[in-house]
């Protein structure tokens, strides 16, 4: 009776512990990796009103309820860092957002992220390194929609091409959409980034941008981008988009200032008008960004 015993011991160590049983697998209505531009032209006060205002959007009740009435009720998300090829970084693995605590819990873990170095802007390794972290969850997070999120204040100026990148990207189904964030006060200032957002950054099923002018207005327009993302699944956005013009969402998306509030726009995808494959070097660009 004992040799049985210590052979079926032998077999069960002898599992490959990589294999990860399909029963086992967390299935969710979609996949989202937060992209945060963290490159030089990023003073720590603007990446402060970054995660701030993405910590701040996962604690609005509307965001919360657009998860909750998903078909199952539950999302995944993680969060990468990015700027030159090499300095690109996962900086929260994924998580299982489902509820109020959920989603609190998500919002502190991006407050406590210390900044990652950075100095040039690779928005291609941003994409691409989204597209491997949702490629290599695919064992044991399950999801109909995959959705890379790139939040910057830049063109690509560094690494590879950003179009052949977001054409591969795409053909895996992920989509790809953009927060551009155009302010004239800020040293990365991006003459038409909305304009570059729409025709490099964004791509795919249902792909936008935001745009908005101002780093104060950032958090608003996360928790706009994130809505109509979660809310998309299984829909058009602009089912999702006439749902939230009932809604306070809208006219109060702005962040404080003097004056009436203004909704950031909401872009859709556009032929892209860029050479060289979407890098655009500083000087050509007229940007500051580094």
């Amino acid at each position: 009776m004992r040799a049985p015993r210590r052979l079926r011991l032998i077999l069960l160590a002898a599992l490959p512990v990589w294999s990860w049983p399909a029963w086992a697998a967390e299935h969710v209505d979609m996949k989202l990796v937060l992209a945060t531009d963290v490159s030089g032209s990023i003073t720590n006060n603007e990446l402060w009103l970054e995660r701030q205002g993405t910590a701040a959007a996962f604690l609005y009740p509307d965001v919360i309820r657009a998860i909750e009435n998903g078909a199952l009720g539950r999302i995944a998300v993680s969060m990468i860092d990015f700027s030159s090829p090499g300095f690109g970084k996962t900086v929260i693995d994924w998580r299982i957002v489902h509820d109020r605590q959920s989603a609190a819990d998500f919002a502190r873990a991006i407050l406590s992220i210390p900044r990652t170095p950075g100095n040039r802007t690779s928005i291609s390794n941003a994409v691409e390194l989204g597209a491997q972290l949702i490629q290599s969850s695919d064992t044991h997070i399950v999801a109909t929609r995959k959705v890379i999120d790139v939040a910057g204040d830049g063109a690509n100026n560094d690494g590879k091409p950003l179009a052949e990148i977001r054409r591969g990207v795409m053909a895996q189904g992920i989509v790809v959409n953009g927060l551009a964030i155009m302010d004239e006060n800020a040293n990365g200032y991006f003459p038409d980034l909305d304009k570059y957002y729409q025709a490099c950054v964004a791509g795919g099923r249902g792909a936008f941008v935001i745009a908005v002018t101002s780093f104060r207005d950032f958090g608003a327009a996360m928790r706009r981008k994130l809505i109509l993302e979660i809310s998309e699944v299984g829909m058009d956005v602009k089912l999702a988009e006439d749902r939230l013009s009932e809604s306070t969402l809208l006219r109060h998306v702005a962040a404080p200032r003097e004056g009436p509030a203004q909704s950031p726009a909401l872009l859709r995808p556009a032929p892209n008008e860029y050479s060289n494959e979407c890098n655009v070097p500083d000087a050509a660009a007229g940007s500051r960004n580094r």
